[in-house]
């Protein structure tokens, strides 16, 4: 096994020690229930925190580096699944929030404007200009923005866990694929145990 194979054997160990951890604040922190999967994950990741602490770096083959190497993307992929579905949630949230909002400001500026309305209706009939509707038009756009920056500013900004799950599903990715290609080069080798 080359220096290089053994750096990356231990980079898929600590792989599984990070799954763990993340299993432990999952339950303790997130009060998320552990299903099916994430139990897979305990089990996996476990199993293999245990063969890298049991075997000797002149021990391990093709087969048992393979098998770290594979054991660690599914255990990452389930994790970094999981971390999407509760950032979407917290995000889905965010934005009925902020449609909620839209309505409620929707609401008080038909309110205003019926109330503006029947208030000169009733002191005369005048009719209003196409650029004074212009005006009212440009300055209620720009209320509109303001408030929708607002909005968007203090609801709906990226939190934390949204970005710390898109960093991990996309490490997720590149580890998948860069061991895709690592495990097929190991195995046409000739020669190689």
């Amino acid at each position: 096994m080359s220096g290089f194979r053994l750096f990356c054997f231990k980079q898929f160990f600590k792989v599984h020690v990070f799954c763990l951890l993340m299993m432990v604040i999952f339950k303790l922190f997130m009060r998320v229930n552990l299903g099916f999967f994430l139990w897979i994950v305990v089990i996996i990741s476990t199993l293999c925190i245990v063969i890298y602490l049991f075997y000797e770096p002149k021990m391990i083959t093709k087969d048992v580096y393979a098998v770290m190497a594979v054991s660690s993307c599914i255990s990452f992929f389930i994790i970094a699944q999981r971390f999407l579905w509760i950032a979407l949630r917290i995000e889905f949230m965010n934005i009925m929030y902020f449609f909620l909002l839209m309505v409620v400001f929707a609401g008080i500026v038909a309110g205003s404007m019926k109330l503006r309305g029947w208030q000169k209706k009733n002191r005369f009939r005048k009719k209003v200009s196409f650029a004074k509707c212009m005006k009212y038009g440009g300055w209620g756009f720009l209320v509109f923005l303001f408030f929708y920056q607002m909005i968007l500013s203090y609801l709906l900004r990226p939190n934390f866990l949204t970005v710390m799950a898109l960093s991990v599903s996309h490490a997720n990715l590149l580890l998948i694929i860069w061991t895709y290609f690592d495990v097929r080069k190991l195995y046409r080798r000739k020669g190689f145990r």
